[in-house]
Parts: structure tokens; C-alpha cells; sequence
């Protein structure tokens, strides 16, 4: 199983210009049956996979592809098959999607505070693809504490965020001051949601969430808490809206983000970055790989910004998070 090589499936992310997405009801007949899916399908010996896109839409919804990008590419593994998901954003295409093949076609929005309803429809290996297809590109982690304090501090990020340009994800991480702290979660989240950006907090040691924390904000784990937290709590958290995300150095703790479905994970150091200057970077070579073997979108940290997001695709990568390059 393991040496057995991966098979490319090709999938259209049909989205109309008010924000819908389309998707089809597999049949019972159907390996996943009863289960909403992306169309597409298996890319044959020696066809390019815009050469597959563009036959198997026409093949299973009736329409003629004019404008696509690749936006994902995710590994996936079933006890009887090894998976290779190419996800590409289809914008344009010539005719109405149809029923060709008596699948039951619909487009609903596909958004922030929608994507928990699609995530229950869709077998777990689309996560990653829906996860794609709302997440922004940049990953902006805040700037630690200092001798300012908690209120300095939070007037200063508050200040800025209106800076950023929307959306992005905003990490609120104060650094290791906060586990002492009394810090502002909610405010704090209501102030980045209100600048029109997604954001994400560490929650406490106890894995308790703040009370009154806003569904619509995500919560991140640290390496060490994404190695001992449990299944059902990263699951509850999920259930409940949550969006998870994990931090991953080594193939062991993206297994492990596998293992535990995480949303999306920010793979570091990249390269060596001023504040752990004693740390090596793992260079592009060694985020290729992780990228490559990843079921969730990454994002590449340390020492870059976003003038590397094109060097960050081109090895599997789907953005860039930094402190530095946004604050």
C-alpha cells in the first residue's frame, strides 16, 4: 500500500460570480454515495491536468472550461487507494452546469460562515478543498507583549489592523506572557473581525475557551499542544465552528495535524528569522516535501513574505504567514 503510487484526480471548484459554488450529490451507485462533491475525475496516461479538467467537466456537467487556476493539490489516503487532489477555482466556462451522469447538481455559497454546513456534506477528504476556497492567502501573527503591557498592546495591534489589507488570517499570539495574563479575547477578536479579517487565538493550557469567544474566530496550536491534545477536542472545537490550525516543523507533527484533521498548518522556520536566530531554517527543499505530502493548506513561516507566495506555490505551499512582513 504504502509503494503504491498515487493516483491524480482533478477537481472543479465551479464558482459564480455572487459567490456560489457548485457541487453534485453523489449517486448511490458511487463510491461516497448520498455525499456532495466536487466534479471531476481520475486524469489519464499523458494528458495534462488542464487537458483533464476540461474533459471531465464536459464529461459530467455539461460545460466547456474558459478560465481555471490551480489553487490546492492535497494527498489523501483510503485503506484501498492512494489519492493525489488537484483542486482547481473555476471561474469561467461556456454553458449551464448540468446533470450528465443523474447526479443531483446544486450552487450555494461558500464562504467563512458557510463552510461548517459544507464540511458536514462533503467526505473528509474535501476539507482541504473547501478550506481553500475561503481561506486567505496571508497569515499575519502579531507581535509579542513587551514591558507596554496588555491594554498598550492591544491598542497598538488595534490600531493597525485597519492597515492590513482584507482579508486576511490575524494570529492574536501575545507570546508566553499571556499564560499569566488576563488578556481581551473577545474584544480583541471582535476588533479583527470588524476590520474584515479572520481571526485566530491560542487558547488557554486548560483547553477551556474563553467565554463569549465568537465562533467565526479560529484557534491555534502550538507544536506542543497540537503532540498531546485529544481528537475529540480538536473535533468539539470543529463542531462548534472553529476553525484549527497547527504548527508544524517535521513530517511526525504533520502526520500528527493529519491525524487530528487540522484545518491548515504553518510549516517553520523556512529560513533563519531574527527573533530565533539560533535556529536553522529548514530551507525550500524540506517545505516542498511537507507541502507535498499535506492534506490541509500550508503556509510557509519564517523569514518570508509575501514576495515569496509564487516561490510558495511552486513547492505546494498555499501562503505566507509572518510577524515582520505585516506588522
Amino acid at each position: 500500500m504504502v509503494d503504491r503510487p498515487r493516483t491524480d484526480i482533478v477537481l472543479g471548484l465551479l464558482r459564480e460570480p455572487d459567490g456560489r459554488v457548485w457541487a453534485e450529490v453523489r449517486p448511490e451507485d458511487k463510491h461516497l454515495a448520498g455525499l456532495r462533491a466536487f466534479p471531476g475525475g481520475k486524469r489519464r496516461d499523458g494528458e495534462t491536468l488542464r487537458a483533464a479538467l476540461a474533459r471531465e467537466l464536459y464529461e459530467e456537467v455539461g460545460i466547456r472550461v474558459q478560465r481555471a487556476r490551480r489553487v490546492i493539490t492535497l494527498n489523501w489516503d483510503y485503506p484501498d487507494r492512494r489519492l493525489r487532489l488537484i483542486g482547481f477555482e473555476v471561474t469561467a466556462w461556456e454553458g449551464r452546469p448540468r446533470s450528465v451522469e443523474g447526479q443531483r447538481l446544486a450552487a450555494e455559497p461558500l464562504d467563512r460562515d458557510g463552510r461548517g454546513g459544507w464540511l458536514a456534506a462533503m467526505p473528509p477528504a474535501n476539507r482541504g478543498l473547501v478550506n481553500a476556497l475561503v481561506l486567505p492567502r496571508c497569515l499575519a501573527i502579531t507581535p509579542p507583549i513587551g514591558a507596554e503591557g496588555v491594554t498598550a498592546w492591544q491598542a497598538r495591534i488595534e490600531s493597525r489592523l485597519h492597515r492590513l489589507p482584507a482579508p486576511m488570517l490575524v494570529n492574536l499570539r501575545p507570546g508566553p506572557e499571556s499564560t499569566r495574563l488576563e488578556m481581551p479575547w473577545p474584544t480583541l477578536a471582535r476588533s479583527v473581525l470588524a476590520a474584515g479579517h479572520w481571526p485566530v487565538v491560542n487558547p488557554p493550557g486548560d483547553q477551556s475557551l474563553p467565554e463569549g469567544l465568537d465562533p467565526r474566530v479560529g484557534l491555534h496550536l502550538n507544536h506542543a499542544r497540537l503532540m498531546s491534545i485529544s481528537a475529540g477536542q480538536v473535533r468539539d472545537w470543529q463542531a462548534a465552528g472553529h476553525l484549527v490550525s497547527a504548527a508544524v516543523h517535521d513530517q511526525a507533527s504533520l502526520d500528527r495535524a493529519a491525524e487530528l484533521a487540522i484545518d491548515l498548518v504553518s510549516v517553520s522556520p523556512v529560513r533563519v528569522t531574527a527573533t530565533h536566530s539560533g535556529v536553522r531554517g529548514i530551507g525550500w527543499a524540506a517545505f516542498a516535501q511537507l507541502a507535498g505530502a499535506a492534506s490541509m493548506p500550508v503556509y510557509a513561516l519564517g523569514g518570508v513574505g509575501v514576495d515569496d507566495l509564487p516561490r510558495i506555490w511552486r513547492r505546494g505551499g498555499f501562503g505566507v504567514a509572518s510577524i515582520s512582513a505585516f506588522w
